[in-house]
C-alpha cells in the first residue's frame, strides 16, 4: 500500500515538474528572502540565449538582490513589488517593461503572486513575452497619432489659404474695384484654392503607414516666395537672402514655410521681417520679433503647446513643421536670430 502511494506521489511530482518546465513563461519560485528555489526550462533557456553570466537556472541566487543591483528603475520597481507580495502587503504584483536585444524589440510582463507551502511564504515570479501585443498597441497608437496630425493639418493649415481667399473676396465685393484689380484678386483666390487642394493631398500623405515621400529639386527662393503669398502677412516683410536648390517635396516644403511665416507674423510686430537663408546642411527661417524663451524652445514643437494662447495660438504650427521635417528625414531646431527673434533651423537637407 505504501509503495503504491509513494509511486502515485512520485508520478504526480513528475507530472508537476513536467508541467512546470513546459510553461512558456519564464517562471521562478522564491523563498521568503527572495532566494530562487527553482526555475523552469524557459527561465534557464532565456538566460543562456541572452548571455547570462553564470548558471542560467540561478537557483540559490537572491533575485531581489540582483534586482536591487541593476542600474534600471524597472528592476527596482520589480524588487519592491515582489517584496510587497512576500510580506503579504499585496495579493499580486505586475508591471510591463521593455527588454530589447541587439536584434529585436521585446516587451514582457512580470507578475508575482504569493504561495504558501507548508506554512512557509513563497512567491511565484513569471515573465511573459507580450511583444506581439505591444507591437499591435504601438501600431495603433502611431496610427492614431497620424490621424490626429492629419486633423491638425486640415484644421490649422487650411486657415492660411482660406484667410487669403476671404480677404480677396471682400476686395472683389467693393464697387470701386477696377478690372485689373479684379483679375489680380481672382488669380490670388484661384492660387489659394489650389493650395487648399495641395494641403489635403499632404494630409493624406502624412496619414499613410509609411512616411516615404518623393522628392525633387526645388528652388528654395521660389517656394519661400510662393508660401509667403499664401499667408496673410499684412505689413510684414520677407527677405530670401540666398538662392539654392534643395531635394524636397515641393508642397510639403511650402507648408513648412507657411507655418513658420504664420508663426512669425502671429507672434511678432506688425512690421516683422522674416529672413530665409542657407546654413550648413540646410536652411533657416529667422525673424526680428520677440523670440521664444530658451525653456520653451523644445516644447513649442509639441502639438498643442503655444506661448500665445491668449492671442489665439493653437500650438500646431511648429508641431506640423517638425512632422514635415521628419517626413524628409530632416532635423529641426529652434534658436535665437541675430535680431533676438526666433530662428527655425532645418538641417540634413540635400542642398545644391
Amino acid at each position: 500500500m505504501t509503495d503504491s502511494t509513494d509511486g502515485g506521489r512520485a508520478a504526480a511530482d513528475a507530472l508537476t515538474a513536467a508541467a512546470f518546465d513546459a510553461l512558456p513563461a519564464q517562471v521562478a519560485v522564491l523563498d521568503a528572502d527572495g532566494t530562487i528555489m527553482r526555475t523552469n526550462r524557459a527561465w534557464s533557456e532565456f538566460g543562456a540565449e541572452n548571455g547570462f553570466q553564470g548558471d542560467a537556472e540561478m537557483v540559490g541566487e537572491n533575485y531581489l538582490t540582483a534586482c536591487d543591483a541593476a542600474d534600471d528603475p524597472g528592476a527596482s520597481n520589480a524588487a519592491a513589488g515582489i517584496r510587497s507580495v512576500l510580506v503579504g502587503e499585496s495579493d499580486s504584483f505586475a508591471f510591463e517593461y521593455p527588454c530589447h536585444s541587439p536584434d529585436e524589440r521585446r516587451w514582457f510582463t512580470m507578475r508575482a503572486i504569493p504561495l504558501s507551502v507548508a506554512g512557509e511564504m513563497r512567491a511565484l515570479v513569471m515573465h511573459t513575452d507580450i511583444t506581439d501585443r505591444k507591437e499591435v498597441e504601438l501600431r495603433v497608437a502611431a496610427h492614431n497619432d497620424r490621424l490626429e496630425t492629419v486633423a491638425s493639418v486640415l484644421s490649422h493649415d487650411l486657415r492660411n489659404p482660406l484667410s487669403v481667399i476671404l480677404a480677396r473676396a471682400e476686395l472683389l465685393a467693393r464697387d470701386d474695384a477696377d478690372p485689373a484689380a479684379v483679375a489680380d484678386q481672382a488669380e490670388t483666390i484661384a492660387s489659394s484654392a489650389r493650395r487648399i487642394d495641395d494641403i489635403v493631398d499632404d494630409a493624406l500623405l502624412i496619414a499613410r503607414e509609411t512616411r516615404a515621400i518623393d522628392t525633387e529639386p526645388v528652388a528654395l527662393q521660389r517656394v519661400a516666395t510662393d508660401a509667403w503669398s499664401h499667408v496673410e502677412t499684412g505689413d510684414a516683410r520677407l527677405v530670401v537672402a540666398d538662392s539654392a536648390t534643395v531635394a524636397a517635396d515641393r508642397s510639403l516644403l511650402s507648408q513648412l514655410f507657411e507655418n513658420c511665416f504664420r508663426n512669425a507674423v502671429e507672434h511678432g510686430p506688425a512690421d516683422v521681417t522674416v529672413t530665409v537663408s542657407l546654413v550648413d546642411g540646410g536652411f533657416a527661417i529667422a525673424d526680428d520679433g520677440p523670440g521664444i524663451p530658451v525653456e520653451d524652445r523644445e516644447r513649442v514643437f509639441e502639438p498643442g503647446y503655444t506661448t500665445n494662447a491668449g492671442g489665439g495660438g493653437t500650438g500646431m504650427g511648429l508641431a506640423i513643421v517638425r512632422t514635415i521635417a521628419e517626413a524628409h528625414d530632416w532635423a529641426v531646431a529652434l534658436t535665437e536670430s541675430e535680431a533676438g527673434g526666433a530662428r527655425v533651423v532645418v538641417t540634413g537637407v540635400a542642398v545644391e
